[in-house]
């Protein structure tokens, strides 16, 4: 790490640990830290032109009101792993991108546009009028993800770790979606859940299975299922 730095020139500095537990906050930095400005979100445009070259149709993943930094990194760090052009977070009721969400992400927060919008409901009719079709996990009364057709452009919201999606933007999906579990026990972490939704989407793609794309027409009414 020492020997990358001073490749790219970056000043190295040497404190002592009590130094290094104030700039963290107590954050475990395994005897290492680095500084740097702000973190600079993306915008929605910048997320529509980072299609992945792996993936036949535009894959957005949305978040609703996540507030742990953790699940935040996770999530971010599955969906640079499974394709998505980005993800997108409101401006408030949401953890912004903090150091203990870059380390979650692994760094796929720095690869992978993360942009916020004030408004994501307007966000959501935004683009489905662009074409894209609006799925939303939820814990009950969904469609089995198994029987989905994703072959197309598609935004995946997830809500909070709590309470799930907000009300405005469940109304504003196109389908509900549920991943089926055994027995009783039906509660999946955000972020597991949202790694398995992404894996059937990310499979459907490149196994090319299920059927042709839907096809959308601007301003069509959302179908709740």
């Amino acid at each position: 790490m020492l020997d990358a730095a001073r490749q790219k020139k970056i000043p190295v500095e040497w404190m002592s640990r009590q130094r290094l537990d104030e700039l963290t906050g107590g954050a475990d930095h395994q005897g290492m830290v680095g500084l740097r400005d702000a973190f600079a979100y993306a915008d929605l445009d910048d997320v529509l032109k980072n299609r992945s070259p792996h993936l036949s149709h535009d894959f957005i993943v949305m978040l609703d009101s996540i507030l742990d930094p953790q699940n935040l990194g996770s999530l971010i760090r599955t969906a640079h792993c499974l394709g998505a052009n980005g993800v997108v977070i409101p401006t408030d009721r949401t953890a912004s991108v903090t150091p203990a969400v870059m380390k979650a992400s692994a760094g796929s927060a720095e690869q992978l546009p993360v942009a916020r919008v004030t408004n994501l409901s307007r966000t959501m009719d935004d683009l489905k009028n662009m074409g894209f079709w609006i799925y939303g996990a939820c814990a009950h009364d969904g469609q089995n993800i198994r029987e989905q057709n994703f072959n197309g452009p598609v935004v995946l919201v997830l809500g909070s770790e709590s309470k799930g999606l907000r009300p405005l933007v469940k109304k504003k999906c196109d389908f509900l979606i549920t991943i089926p579990t055994a027995g009783n026990f039906d509660s999946l972490n955000v972020a597991v859940a949202a790694g398995i939704i992404q894996y059937e989407i990310f499979l459907q793609r490149r196994e090319k299975k299920n059927h042709a794309p839907l096809q959308k027409q601007a301003g069509e009414d959302p179908v709740i299922s």
